[in-house]
């Protein structure tokens, strides 16, 4: 069996690493700070003058998170964003949910799931 020898990593290099690890680190870190940031602001945009409706449940997914897709109705045009729930939450496809939606962009909402609701 042959075994395969690896040189030393020099100093060089292994600086080299640690900075590509770095960087590669501080993308995921800001990628995920701004998505929160951006989710922050939504929310708060409608608080601000919100409106109230029932939705449909069209969609629910575990895979890499929780999250619900809803089907509601504003006027005579429909819309359809997704939201989080909680592990708690009892929730299955078809089922109706309250949305809190914003007026102005309607298009943003938030489900009676989400941990912002109520303020």
């Amino acid at each position: 069996m042959n075994k395969i020898k690896t040189q030393p990593k020099t100093i060089k290099e292994k600086i080299c690493i640690f900075f590509v690890l770095l960087g590669m680190t501080s993308i995921v870190y800001f990628i995920a700070t701004s998505l929160t940031k951006q989710r922050e602001e939504e929310i708060a945009f409608i608080n601000k003058d919100f409106s109230l409706t029932r939705g449909i449940i069209t969609k629910k997914s575990v895979y890499k998170g929780r999250h619900i897709t809803v089907k509601y109705k504003v006027g005579e045009k429909f819309y359809e964003d997704s939201d989080g729930f909680n592990e708690n939450d009892k929730v299955e496809e078809g089922d109706n949910v309250f949305i809190k939606y914003s007026k102005s962009k309607p298009e943003l909402m938030m489900t009676e799931f989400n941990d912002e609701y109520g303020n």
